[in-house]
Protein backbone atom coordinates (compact mmCIF):
# COMPACT_ATOMS: atom_id res chain seq x y z
CA UNK A 1 0.00 0.00 0.00
CA UNK A 2 1.27 3.48 -0.90
CA UNK A 3 1.96 6.28 1.57
CA UNK A 4 -0.80 8.31 -0.14
CA UNK A 5 -3.76 6.17 -1.15
CA UNK A 6 -7.08 7.04 -2.77
CA UNK A 7 -9.31 4.00 -3.23
CA UNK A 8 -12.33 3.94 -5.56
CA UNK A 9 -13.12 7.58 -4.77
CA UNK A 10 -16.26 9.27 -6.11
CA UNK A 11 -16.58 13.02 -5.52
CA UNK A 12 -19.26 15.42 -6.69
CA UNK A 13 -19.03 19.21 -6.87
CA UNK A 14 -22.58 20.48 -7.06
CA UNK A 15 -24.26 18.46 -9.80
CA UNK A 16 -21.00 17.51 -11.53
CA UNK A 17 -19.12 14.29 -10.87
CA UNK A 18 -15.44 15.25 -10.70
CA UNK A 19 -14.02 11.86 -9.67
CA UNK A 20 -15.78 8.55 -10.26
CA UNK A 21 -14.33 5.43 -8.60
CA UNK A 22 -10.89 6.94 -9.07
CA UNK A 23 -7.84 5.38 -7.43
CA UNK A 24 -4.28 6.59 -6.89
CA UNK A 25 -1.27 5.36 -4.98
CA UNK A 26 1.94 7.28 -4.24
CA UNK A 27 4.70 5.15 -2.75
CA UNK A 28 7.57 6.05 -0.46
CA UNK A 29 10.28 7.90 -2.38
CA UNK A 30 7.93 8.79 -5.24
CA UNK A 31 7.01 12.23 -6.63
CA UNK A 32 3.77 12.24 -8.64
CA UNK A 33 2.49 15.24 -10.59
CA UNK A 34 -1.10 15.89 -11.66
CA UNK A 35 -1.45 18.14 -14.68
CA UNK A 36 -4.24 19.10 -17.01
CA UNK A 37 -6.58 21.94 -17.85
CA UNK A 38 -8.00 24.22 -15.19
CA UNK A 39 -11.15 22.76 -13.66
CA UNK A 40 -10.37 19.16 -14.58
CA UNK A 41 -10.18 18.03 -10.93
CA UNK A 42 -6.53 18.31 -9.87
CA UNK A 43 -7.33 20.40 -6.79
CA UNK A 44 -10.18 18.04 -5.91
CA UNK A 45 -7.71 15.13 -5.80
CA UNK A 46 -5.36 17.03 -3.47
CA UNK A 47 -8.18 18.14 -1.16
CA UNK A 48 -9.77 14.68 -1.18
CA UNK A 49 -6.45 13.10 -0.19
CA UNK A 50 -6.22 15.64 2.65
CA UNK A 51 -9.73 14.80 3.86
CA UNK A 52 -11.21 18.22 3.08
CA UNK A 53 -13.81 17.04 0.55
CA UNK A 54 -16.78 14.73 1.30
CA UNK A 55 -16.94 11.69 -0.97
CA UNK A 56 -19.82 9.51 -2.10
CA UNK A 57 -17.66 6.41 -2.38
CA UNK A 58 -14.20 5.23 -1.43
CA UNK A 59 -11.66 6.40 1.11
CA UNK A 60 -8.42 8.31 1.56
CA UNK A 61 -5.53 6.99 3.65
CA UNK A 62 -2.11 8.42 4.45
CA UNK A 63 0.64 6.24 5.92
CA UNK A 64 -1.98 3.53 6.52
CA UNK A 65 -4.16 5.87 8.60
CA UNK A 66 -7.70 6.55 7.45
CA UNK A 67 -8.11 10.25 6.66
CA UNK A 68 -11.71 10.21 5.42
CA UNK A 69 -14.17 7.80 3.86
CA UNK A 70 -17.62 7.90 2.28
CA UNK A 71 -19.26 6.95 5.61
CA UNK A 72 -17.99 10.16 7.20
CA UNK A 73 -15.36 8.52 9.39
CA UNK A 74 -12.28 10.66 9.83
CA UNK A 75 -8.80 10.30 11.18
CA UNK A 76 -5.60 12.33 11.32
CA UNK A 77 -1.91 11.78 10.87
CA UNK A 78 1.06 14.00 10.19
CA UNK A 79 1.44 15.17 6.58
CA UNK A 80 2.38 18.31 4.68
CA UNK A 81 -0.24 20.37 2.88
CA UNK A 82 -0.23 23.42 0.64
CA UNK A 83 -3.47 24.44 -1.07
CA UNK A 84 -4.09 26.94 -3.87
CA UNK A 85 -5.19 29.41 -1.19
CA UNK A 86 -2.18 30.24 0.94
CA UNK A 87 -4.09 29.25 4.12
CA UNK A 88 -2.08 31.69 6.23
CA UNK A 89 -3.42 34.44 8.49
CA UNK A 90 -2.14 37.98 8.16
CA UNK A 91 -1.61 38.32 11.92
CA UNK A 92 0.71 35.30 12.15
CA UNK A 93 4.43 35.99 12.52
CA UNK A 94 6.60 34.39 9.82
CA UNK A 95 8.99 32.57 12.15
CA UNK A 96 6.23 31.54 14.56
CA UNK A 97 4.11 30.16 11.72
CA UNK A 98 6.82 27.76 10.56
CA UNK A 99 7.62 26.64 14.11
CA UNK A 100 3.92 26.03 14.77
CA UNK A 101 3.70 23.93 11.59
CA UNK A 102 6.66 21.85 12.71
CA UNK A 103 5.43 21.45 16.27
CA UNK A 104 9.13 21.47 17.21
CA UNK A 105 11.88 24.00 17.73
CA UNK A 106 14.46 24.20 14.92
CA UNK A 107 16.73 26.71 13.18
CA UNK A 108 13.96 28.47 11.27
CA UNK A 109 16.22 31.38 10.29
CA UNK A 110 18.49 29.03 8.32
CA UNK A 111 15.52 27.64 6.39
CA UNK A 112 14.17 31.12 5.66
CA UNK A 113 17.61 32.24 4.47
CA UNK A 114 17.62 29.44 1.93
CA UNK A 115 14.36 30.87 0.52
CA UNK A 116 15.46 34.51 0.75
CA UNK A 117 13.15 35.37 3.64
CA UNK A 118 15.49 35.55 6.64
CA UNK A 119 14.94 39.33 6.94
CA UNK A 120 11.19 38.69 7.34
CA UNK A 121 11.40 36.27 10.26
CA UNK A 122 9.77 38.66 12.76
CA UNK A 123 7.28 40.27 10.35
CA UNK A 124 3.53 39.72 10.26
CA UNK A 125 2.48 37.74 7.21
CA UNK A 126 0.17 40.60 6.22
CA UNK A 127 3.31 42.67 5.52
CA UNK A 128 4.64 40.19 2.92
CA UNK A 129 4.22 40.39 -0.82
CA UNK A 130 2.09 37.80 -2.63
CA UNK A 131 5.15 35.82 -3.70
CA UNK A 132 6.60 35.83 -0.19
CA UNK A 133 3.30 34.66 1.29
CA UNK A 134 3.29 31.83 -1.23
CA UNK A 135 6.76 30.79 -0.10
CA UNK A 136 5.50 30.57 3.49
CA UNK A 137 2.53 28.48 2.33
CA UNK A 138 4.83 26.12 0.39
CA UNK A 139 7.23 25.82 3.32
CA UNK A 140 4.26 25.00 5.55
CA UNK A 141 3.59 22.04 3.27
CA UNK A 142 7.22 20.92 3.12
CA UNK A 143 8.28 21.26 6.76
CA UNK A 144 6.57 18.09 8.16
CA UNK A 145 8.71 16.04 5.76
CA UNK A 146 11.86 18.17 6.10
CA UNK A 147 12.04 17.51 9.86
CA UNK A 148 11.21 13.79 9.65
CA UNK A 149 13.49 10.82 8.97
CA UNK A 150 10.45 8.52 8.51
CA UNK A 151 8.29 8.68 5.35
CA UNK A 152 5.77 11.57 5.39
CA UNK A 153 3.16 12.44 2.76
CA UNK A 154 3.33 15.88 1.13
CA UNK A 155 0.34 17.30 -0.78
CA UNK A 156 0.92 20.47 -2.83
CA UNK A 157 -1.69 22.17 -5.01
CA UNK A 158 0.05 24.29 -7.67
CA UNK A 159 2.92 25.21 -5.31
CA UNK A 160 4.74 27.13 -8.07
CA UNK A 161 1.93 29.67 -8.41
CA UNK A 162 3.36 33.12 -7.63
CA UNK A 163 6.96 31.89 -7.22
CA UNK A 164 9.93 33.34 -9.12
CA UNK A 165 12.21 31.14 -11.24
CA UNK A 166 14.87 30.85 -8.52
CA UNK A 167 12.27 29.66 -6.01
CA UNK A 168 10.85 27.17 -8.53
CA UNK A 169 14.34 25.73 -9.04
CA UNK A 170 14.72 25.43 -5.27
CA UNK A 171 11.32 23.75 -5.03
CA UNK A 172 12.27 21.24 -7.76
CA UNK A 173 15.45 20.28 -5.94
CA UNK A 174 13.63 20.08 -2.61
CA UNK A 175 11.08 17.63 -4.04
CA UNK A 176 13.86 15.37 -5.29
CA UNK A 177 15.58 15.60 -1.89
CA UNK A 178 12.34 14.56 -0.19
CA UNK A 179 12.04 11.58 -2.53
CA UNK A 180 15.59 10.57 -1.58
CA UNK A 181 14.49 10.67 2.06
CA UNK A 182 11.65 8.22 1.34
CA UNK A 183 8.84 10.79 1.52
CA UNK A 184 5.84 10.61 -0.83
CA UNK A 185 4.90 13.76 -2.77
CA UNK A 186 1.71 14.41 -4.72
CA UNK A 187 1.38 17.80 -6.39
CA UNK A 188 -0.43 19.54 -9.21
CA UNK A 189 1.22 21.98 -11.60
CA UNK A 190 1.36 23.39 -15.11
CA UNK A 191 5.07 24.19 -14.85
CA UNK A 192 7.18 22.13 -17.29
CA UNK A 193 10.22 22.27 -15.05
CA UNK A 194 8.34 20.76 -12.11
CA UNK A 195 6.80 18.14 -14.39
CA UNK A 196 10.27 16.98 -15.42
CA UNK A 197 11.32 16.59 -11.78
CA UNK A 198 8.50 14.15 -11.00
CA UNK A 199 8.76 10.35 -11.18
CA UNK A 200 5.30 10.06 -12.69
CA UNK A 201 3.03 12.49 -14.54
CA UNK A 202 -0.71 11.93 -14.63
CA UNK A 203 -2.45 13.76 -17.47
CA UNK A 204 -5.56 14.12 -15.43
CA UNK A 205 -7.37 11.87 -15.07
CA UNK A 206 -6.45 9.24 -17.66
CA UNK A 207 -2.92 9.04 -19.04
CA UNK A 208 0.14 8.21 -16.94
CA UNK A 209 3.69 9.03 -18.09
CA UNK A 210 6.79 7.81 -16.23
CA UNK A 211 9.91 9.98 -15.91
CA UNK A 212 13.52 9.29 -15.00
CA UNK A 213 14.41 12.41 -12.99
CA UNK A 214 17.70 13.19 -11.32
CA UNK A 215 18.37 11.93 -7.82
CA UNK A 216 18.24 14.18 -4.77
CA UNK A 217 20.06 14.12 -1.45
CA UNK A 218 17.92 14.38 1.68
CA UNK A 219 19.26 16.12 4.76
CA UNK A 220 16.86 16.15 7.71
CA UNK A 221 16.43 19.44 9.56
CA UNK A 222 17.44 18.91 13.17
CA UNK A 223 14.80 19.70 15.79
CA UNK A 224 15.66 20.60 19.38
CA UNK A 225 12.42 20.13 21.29
CA UNK A 226 8.64 20.05 21.20
CA UNK A 227 6.79 23.34 20.73
CA UNK A 228 3.55 23.99 22.62
CA UNK A 229 0.55 24.70 20.42
CA UNK A 230 -0.56 28.17 21.56
CA UNK A 231 -1.47 29.61 18.17
CA UNK A 232 -4.93 30.80 19.19
CA UNK A 233 -3.68 32.47 22.37
CA UNK A 234 -0.89 34.34 20.58
CA UNK A 235 -3.26 35.51 17.85
CA UNK A 236 -5.80 36.71 20.40
CA UNK A 237 -3.17 38.65 22.33
CA UNK A 238 -1.75 40.16 19.14
CA UNK A 239 -5.10 41.22 17.69
CA UNK A 240 -7.14 41.70 20.91
CA UNK A 241 -10.00 40.15 18.93
CA UNK A 242 -11.55 38.68 22.07
CA UNK A 243 -11.82 42.15 23.64
CA UNK A 244 -12.81 43.89 20.42
CA UNK A 245 -15.56 41.38 19.61
CA UNK A 246 -16.79 39.48 22.64
CA UNK A 247 -15.88 42.08 25.25
CA UNK A 248 -17.53 44.94 23.39
CA UNK A 249 -20.72 42.89 22.85
CA UNK A 250 -20.89 42.16 26.58
CA UNK A 251 -20.42 45.84 27.46
CA UNK A 252 -23.14 46.89 25.01
CA UNK A 253 -25.59 44.46 26.62
CA UNK A 254 -24.62 45.67 30.10
CA UNK A 255 -25.09 49.30 29.06
CA UNK A 256 -28.46 48.57 27.45
CA UNK A 257 -29.70 46.83 30.59
CA UNK A 258 -28.54 49.71 32.79
CA UNK A 259 -30.52 52.08 30.59
CA UNK A 260 -33.69 49.99 30.99
CA UNK A 261 -33.44 48.58 34.52
CA UNK A 262 -32.77 49.97 37.97
CA UNK A 263 -30.18 47.75 39.72
CA UNK A 264 -31.56 48.85 43.10
CA UNK A 265 -35.10 47.71 42.30
CA UNK A 266 -34.76 44.11 41.12
CA UNK A 267 -35.71 40.74 42.56
CA UNK A 268 -33.03 38.20 43.42
CA UNK A 269 -33.69 36.24 40.21
CA UNK A 270 -33.58 39.42 38.12
CA UNK A 271 -30.29 40.45 39.72
CA UNK A 272 -28.71 37.09 38.88
CA UNK A 273 -29.98 37.29 35.29
CA UNK A 274 -28.66 40.87 35.05
CA UNK A 275 -25.20 39.87 36.28
CA UNK A 276 -24.85 36.84 34.00
CA UNK A 277 -26.35 38.37 30.82
CA UNK A 278 -23.17 40.19 29.61
CA UNK A 279 -21.14 36.95 29.80
CA UNK A 280 -23.85 35.12 27.86
CA UNK A 281 -23.84 37.84 25.17
CA UNK A 282 -20.04 37.73 24.94
CA UNK A 283 -20.16 33.94 24.51
CA UNK A 284 -22.87 34.18 21.85
CA UNK A 285 -20.51 36.38 19.81
CA UNK A 286 -18.53 33.18 19.12
CA UNK A 287 -14.88 32.17 18.95
CA UNK A 288 -12.90 35.35 18.07
CA UNK A 289 -9.94 33.38 16.69
CA UNK A 290 -12.29 31.47 14.37
CA UNK A 291 -12.95 34.69 12.45
CA UNK A 292 -9.23 35.09 11.82
CA UNK A 293 -9.00 31.60 10.33
CA UNK A 294 -11.50 32.51 7.62
CA UNK A 295 -8.72 34.52 5.96
CA UNK A 296 -7.24 32.70 2.95
CA UNK A 297 -9.02 29.47 4.01
CA UNK A 298 -6.64 29.07 6.94
CA UNK A 299 -9.35 27.06 8.72
CA UNK A 300 -9.05 24.33 6.04
CA UNK A 301 -5.31 23.93 6.65
CA UNK A 302 -5.70 23.79 10.43
CA UNK A 303 -8.66 21.41 10.12
CA UNK A 304 -6.33 18.74 8.73
CA UNK A 305 -4.19 19.01 11.87
CA UNK A 306 -6.82 19.09 14.61
CA UNK A 307 -10.53 18.50 15.09
CA UNK A 308 -10.55 21.32 17.65
CA UNK A 309 -10.70 24.83 16.11
CA UNK A 310 -8.01 27.32 17.10
CA UNK A 311 -9.19 29.08 20.23
CA UNK A 312 -8.15 31.24 23.15
CA UNK A 313 -10.25 29.67 25.89
CA UNK A 314 -8.25 31.12 28.80
CA UNK A 315 -8.75 34.62 27.41
CA UNK A 316 -12.48 33.93 27.06
CA UNK A 317 -12.68 32.93 30.73
CA UNK A 318 -10.95 36.18 31.69
CA UNK A 319 -13.13 38.42 29.50
CA UNK A 320 -16.39 36.80 30.61
CA UNK A 321 -15.24 36.79 34.23
CA UNK A 322 -14.43 40.51 34.09
CA UNK A 323 -17.81 41.31 32.52
CA UNK A 324 -19.57 39.36 35.28
CA UNK A 325 -17.42 41.06 37.93
CA UNK A 326 -18.38 44.50 36.56
CA UNK A 327 -22.08 43.64 36.46
CA UNK A 328 -21.86 42.21 39.97
CA UNK A 329 -20.21 45.34 41.39
CA UNK A 330 -22.92 47.52 39.83
CA UNK A 331 -25.70 45.52 41.51
CA UNK A 332 -25.05 43.45 44.64
CA UNK A 333 -21.32 43.92 45.09
CA UNK A 334 -18.66 41.26 44.55
CA UNK A 335 -20.13 37.76 44.38
CA UNK A 336 -17.33 35.30 43.65
CA UNK A 337 -19.73 32.45 42.92
CA UNK A 338 -21.48 34.49 40.23
CA UNK A 339 -18.17 35.67 38.74
CA UNK A 340 -16.98 32.06 38.37
CA UNK A 341 -20.37 31.02 36.96
CA UNK A 342 -20.32 33.89 34.46
CA UNK A 343 -16.77 33.07 33.31
CA UNK A 344 -17.64 29.41 32.77
CA UNK A 345 -21.01 30.16 31.16
CA UNK A 346 -19.50 32.62 28.68
CA UNK A 347 -16.54 30.40 27.78
CA UNK A 348 -18.70 27.29 27.29
CA UNK A 349 -21.22 29.25 25.21
CA UNK A 350 -18.42 30.69 23.07
CA UNK A 351 -16.97 27.21 22.52
CA UNK A 352 -20.33 25.76 21.44
CA UNK A 353 -21.03 28.68 19.08
CA UNK A 354 -17.51 28.34 17.68
CA UNK A 355 -17.98 24.63 16.97
CA UNK A 356 -21.32 25.35 15.31
CA UNK A 357 -19.75 27.99 13.06
CA UNK A 358 -16.79 25.72 12.33
CA UNK A 359 -19.06 22.84 11.33
CA UNK A 360 -21.01 24.95 8.83
CA UNK A 361 -18.00 25.99 6.72
CA UNK A 362 -18.25 22.99 4.40
CA UNK A 363 -22.06 22.99 4.20
CA UNK A 364 -24.31 24.49 1.56
CA UNK A 365 -25.64 27.91 2.58
CA UNK A 366 -29.23 26.78 3.40
CA UNK A 367 -27.96 24.03 5.72
CA UNK A 368 -25.45 26.38 7.33
CA UNK A 369 -28.18 28.93 8.02
CA UNK A 370 -30.38 26.28 9.63
CA UNK A 371 -27.61 25.27 12.03
CA UNK A 372 -26.91 28.90 12.94
CA UNK A 373 -30.61 29.40 13.69
CA UNK A 374 -30.16 26.93 16.56
CA UNK A 375 -27.88 29.40 18.40
CA UNK A 376 -30.71 31.02 20.47
CA UNK A 377 -31.24 27.63 22.16
CA UNK A 378 -28.11 28.46 24.19
CA UNK A 379 -30.24 30.91 26.19
CA UNK A 380 -31.74 27.88 27.98
CA UNK A 381 -28.54 26.92 29.90
CA UNK A 382 -28.25 30.57 30.99
CA UNK A 383 -31.84 30.47 32.28
CA UNK A 384 -31.14 27.23 34.17
CA UNK A 385 -28.01 28.70 35.77
CA UNK A 386 -29.99 31.81 36.76
CA UNK A 387 -32.71 29.66 38.39
CA UNK A 388 -30.14 27.53 40.21
CA UNK A 389 -28.11 30.42 41.62
CA UNK A 390 -31.11 32.57 42.59
CA UNK A 391 -33.07 29.85 44.37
Amino acid sequence: MGIIQLSEVTVRRGRSTVLEKWSLSVDSGEVVCLFGENGCGKSTVIETAAGLVPMENGKSTISGQLIRDSDGRRGRTEFGLCLQDDCVMGDEIVGERLLDVAGHEFNVESLLKKWGLEHRIHDRIAMLSGGQRRKIAVLSGLIPALISDTPVAVLLDEPDSGLDEKSIDLLCNTLRDLADGGHAVLFSSHNEKLLDFSDKKILFPFETVNNDPQKGEFSKITTTGTRKSLVGHRLNIRTLSGVANNGVVGLIVLGAMLALLDPNDMSSRMETAFILAPALAAGMAGNPVHRLTLENRAFAWWKTRSAIPLNALIHSLIVCGLLTFLASMITTGLDLQLVIAGALLGAVTETIVGFMSYSTLSLARPNAVMIRLLTPILVLPWALVVDTLSS
